[in-house]
Formats: structure tokens, C-alpha cells, sequence
């Protein structure tokens, strides 16, 4: 197939993205049909929740082909979504959100007592995974080391 291009004008990006995203859902799911994985693990800029089918792909890729784990960016926040969350109607999919790395670049103060601006557990912090054969592990961890999830 011929390489990449992009948009040739500012006028063709809406189409050229839209049908970019539409070939690569379609790729990630032949390459999640064929995989034989223990964990089915995802990444991608698009945030937890953020499919442009309110949920339903995200929901399908779990339900279909067993996605176990989505990591995310796009916000500039921490964000695990546990299949428990009201908010996560992914069909039991773990999501975290991991912009939380700090600077100006943050949603809001990290500031533990300010959380009226924040979208998830922290802003400042990261994700620790821990991965065996039978059990995965993922715990946000707060600026100051706390586990906070």
C-alpha cells in the first residue's frame, strides 16, 4: 500500500482523520482477532470513555476479543477507571488516563484539597503495573508516593 500522507488542505482533515480512525479500528480488530495473548492490552491517545460511540467500541473490544487493559492520554489528569466506576460502561475494560504528568500542561493544582477541577484520583502521579501469567496490577500513585487507587 502506498505510504501515509496526510491532509493535502485544512479543508480535507475533518475526512482524512475520520476515515484514518475508521481503518485503524478496523486493524486493531483483525490484529486483536488473531492474537493468542495472555492480556489483550491497548494504547492509544484517545481517553478512557472517549470512543466517538459513547462506550460502545471500547465495550465491544472487551467483550469481543477480551481486551483486558486500555492505556490512555488526551487529559492532562490521572485517571483509573475501574470496571466498577458508574461512569465506565466499557463491559468490565480497566482504562487509566496517564497525563498526570505535572507542569502547566496540568488540568489543575495537584493540590489534594482543590479537587473540584480534577477528572480522576490525582493530577500529578503515574500508574504502576504490575503484570504475572494469572494477574494484572494497576495502582495510580499520587505526586507523594501515596496509593490513592
Amino acid at each position: 500500500s502506498p505510504p501515509c500522507r496526510g491532509p493535502a488542505s485544512v479543508g480535507e482533515c475533518h475526512d482524512f482523520f475520520h476515515d484514518l480512525w475508521k481503518k485503524q479500528k478496523h486493524w486493531l480488530e483483525q490484529k486483536l482477532s488473531e492474537s493468542k495473548a495472555t492480556w489483550q492490552i491497548m494504547v492509544t491517545h484517545f481517553p478512557c470513555g472517549e470512543d466517538g460511540e459513547s462506550q460502545a467500541w471500547y465495550r465491544r473490544l472487551r467483550m469481543r476479543y477480551g481486551l483486558d487493559l486500555m492505556v490512555t492520554g488526551h487529559r492532562h489528569d490521572q485517571e483509573l477507571w475501574l470496571p466498577t466506576d458508574l461512569r465506565n460502561r466499557m463491559g468490565g475494560l480497566t482504562c487509566i488516563v496517564t497525563g498526570g504528568g505535572g507542569g502547566i500542561t496540568s488540568e489543575a493544582t495537584p493540590d489534594p484539597s482543590h479537587t473540584q477541577d480534577w477528572f480522576g484520583e490525582a493530577e500529578y502521579g503515574f500508574y504502576d503495573i504490575t503484570i504475572t501469567a494469572t494477574h494484572m496490577k494497576v495502582e495510580s500513585i499520587n505526586y507523594d508516593g501515596k496509593v490513592l487507587k
